[in-house]
């Protein structure tokens, strides 16, 4: 089977997953989702590294496509799932944004040895729970 239809399948299921868990997610869970992920004991060089940047490929692209929700948080959740089950510790973070015309955001996003999985362009986003600050934000 070429690795697109094997990733696309094992993509849908764990989105499927995540989706599942959403809800029933606090915040507190997503620290220990975390803190389980960063037990992890293998690092994303070498062979993984295609690994992950297949999974960093597929999962946005399948989430567009499933008549469930399936926005940046519960792609974040798939990606540590996924990434945990091959080895690879990772971090979700969640982060928020003023934008100019006075509204708010929020997004979330995957991070792998300071690598984003899942969540595009984050720059803009100050972590409010996530790795650069524990689990709180610091003025």
């Amino acid at each position: 089977m070429p690795w697109l239809l094997r990733y696309a399948v094992r993509g849908v299921l764990e989105l499927l997953k995540a989706r599942l868990a959403f809800g029933h997610l606090s915040v507190r869970d997503i620290s220990k989702l975390n803190e389980n992920a960063s037990k992890s004991s293998k690092s994303a060089t070498g062979a993984s590294a295609l690994h992950v940047q297949r999974i960093a490929y597929v999962l946005p692209r399948i989430s567009t496509r499933l008549p469930w929700r399936s926005d940046c948080l519960i792609q974040a959740m798939a990606g540590q799932r996924w990434l945990l089950a091959s080895g690879l510790p990772s971090q979700i973070n969640i982060g928020v944004e003023k934008p100019g015309d006075g509204g708010f955001g929020s997004h979330a996003w995957l991070m792998l040895n300071e690598k984003v999985i899942t969540g595009g362009d984050v720059g803009r986003y100050r972590v409010m729970l996530g790795e650069e600050t524990g689990s709180e934000a610091s003025d």
